[in-house]
């Protein structure tokens, strides 16, 4: 069984992210005047100790999602500008935010996050979330008692920060594919009610993304690699050439295609 540490429901993402580990930030905006409005907000993000790709992804409003790639150096602070979110008419509005990284933590790691808003005052919660990883290979129904993990702020000589517990890892880089490939498919939900897409188009998105990641996974394959990789990097730097030429529907069947190869191969 799967357990919350939570006192509300389940966010929206888990049930697409939940082999997946990650952060979960609840963010509360309070809407004081109890209007309607569309707002913008940013996330500043300082993680020392970690090194890898972060991947993020919300829902401004109900059909659309959000999502994008940032590059993280060990000692870096990314400013994430231009996040937009719409208010309903009640007094808090909760917003869930979730952050995935690929790559390395250390074992002496720090993060803080900041959310910037002019106008509104906000306030969040965050938690973590590791997978049930002992039967990954294995078709079981056995189930490991999971839950989600609030994070409690550190305060010593170093300021207020975040850690994530040692159980906590950073996602394979290479999984970044099935995320990719799993957006696909959620880009093709149709609404059982109303019988038409669930989102508004997400093609353009996911084409920017598969340019990041490729262009991101080379800058960070400096060491020696095996030939499989190498030849799937010259396939990806391939595909890197060639995105802008391309449908939708031929970046999807590449992606397919390559995935299926190596995934034989291992």
């Amino acid at each position: 069984m799967v357990t919350y540490n939570l006192n509300r429901e389940v966010p929206w993402f888990f049930q697409h992210i939940e082999n997946y580990y990650h952060l979960f930030l609840n963010i509360r905006f309070n809407n004081r005047n109890i209007i309607r409005e569309q707002i913008e907000f940013s996330i500043e993000l300082d993680i020392k100790g970690f090194e890898g790709i972060l991947f993020y992804m919300y829902k401004p409003h109900s059909t659309k999602i959000r999502f994008d790639l940032y590059k993280h150096s060990i000692d870096q602070v990314h400013m994430i500008n231009n996040l937009k979110y719409v208010l309903d008419k009640e007094p808090i509005n909760s917003l869930d935010f979730v952050i995935i990284p690929f790559g390395y933590f250390k074992d002496e790691h720090q993060f803080r996050l900041i959310v910037h808003n002019e106008k509104i005052e906000s306030s969040y919660d965050i938690y973590s979330w590791a997978p049930s990883n002992l039967y990954k290979n294995v078709k079981s129904v056995i189930r490991i008692d999971n839950r989600y993990m609030e994070l409690i702020p550190i305060d010593d000589y170093r300021g207020f920060y975040f850690q994530v517990e040692s159980s906590f890892k950073g996602n394979e880089t290479s999984r970044l594919f099935d995320l990719i490939n799993h957006l696909v498919e959620l880009d093709k939900s149709i609404s059982e009610v109303t019988k038409k897409s669930m989102f508004d188009p997400m093609d353009s998105s996911i084409k920017s993304l598969v340019a990041k990641t490729n262009e991101y996974l080379f800058e960070l394959c400096h060491n020696p690699v095996p030939l499989d990789i190498k030849n799937l990097l010259r396939e990806l730097e391939r595909l890197k050439f060639n995105i802008d030429s391309l449908s939708k529907e031929e970046v999807f069947n590449w992606l397919d295609d390559l995935i299926a190869f190596y995934s034989r191969r291992e």
